[in-house]
């Protein structure tokens, strides 16, 4: 997929072209809602085709974010416990996960937040393999941890282990992510009503997993 970038006075976008799939349930709400956690979308048009604009202003791609930065744990973490927050905020639009877009280019960093702040990326028009864009991301991040954060590199490798199980669900990492968690992880508390929370794809053996997995 071809990702642009533009600029205007005031903000930047990250830009992708509009698939061809018909309009349904799952590109409305996501354009029609601001979902915490993941960046706000547009369609506009532009050039006699249609686009999806993303706000990106005061944030950095993964991708290059760790080109200047070796990864280091408790950033990580965040990232990993943020991708659990977020897939589990799609539940209150009944969204499907395979929307979200994992890969470097697609997740944002947001430096200036104390722990390191991230933000999602949904596509409405292309099913995502999670499970598998998962794998990718981990074999990616693996290449890039701070050689002087052993830790780091452990939590890695461990993570990607998990992850090659063929039906993991995202529940399986926070005892993982738990067991040294950092004074500073951004943890919201848990919702009394939310004791069930399954997916539009539930029924596929959805990522999250139910509450009682």
């Amino acid at each position: 997929m071809e990702i642009r970038y533009e600029r205007d006075l005031t903000d930047a976008y990250m830009i992708l072209p509009v698939g061809t799939g018909r309009e349904g349930y799952q590109r409305r709400m996501i354009l029609e809602n601001q979902i915490r956690g993941f960046l706000r979308i547009q369609k506009r048009g532009q050039d006699q085709k249609e686009f999806y604009f993303y706000r990106i202003s005061g944030r950095v791609g993964l991708e290059e974010y760790l080109e200047h930065t070796p990864l280091k744990t408790a950033v990580l973490k965040q990232l990993i416990f943020s991708v659990c927050q977020s897939v589990g905020e799609l539940a209150e639009y009944l969204l499907n996960e395979e929307c979200l877009l994992l890969t470097p280019e697609t997740i944002f960093i947001e430096e200036r937040e104390e722990p390191a702040a991230f933000t999602f990326c949904l596509y409405p028009d292309e099913r995502q393999d999670v499970r598998e864009s998962l794998r990718q991301l981990m074999k990616y991040l693996m290449g890039k941890t701070d050689t002087e954060d052993a830790a780091c590199a452990s939590l890695c490798y461990e993570l990607y282990g998990l992850f090659q199980k063929e039906n993991f669900c995202l529940r399986e990492c926070l005892p993982v992510l738990e067991r040294t968690q950092p004074k500073n992880l951004v943890k919201e508390p848990e919702k009394k009503n939310r004791a069930k929370q399954f997916f539009a794809s539930r029924l596929n053996g959805g990522i999250i997993g139910s509450a009682g997995h």
